[in-house]
């Protein structure tokens, strides 16, 4: 999931949140898929990133951890 806040004036993002969710294996080795993955007694780990945008000046971009980007595959 991501939410983001515009800025009405300038159309920018001012706030962005990003909900990852993803399913622990299981003792066979093996990981729910889709909704299973979060229903009652499957195990689960939720990472959740908020960025404060502010864009008064130019800089780098920034970097998705790698954890993360394995798992937005």
């Amino acid at each position: 999931m991501i939410d983001l806040d515009l800025d009405p004036e300038t159309g920018l993002a001012r706030k962005m949140e990003m909900l990852i969710l993803t399913g622990l294996k299981n003792d066979q080795g093996k990981t729910a898929k889709g909704d299973a993955a979060f229903s009652d007694g499957i195990e689960h780990v939720v990472f959740r990133y908020d960025y404060e945008l502010d864009h008064s000046e130019l800089i780098e971009g920034f970097e998705i951890p790698r954890s993360a980007q394995k798992m937005l595959r």
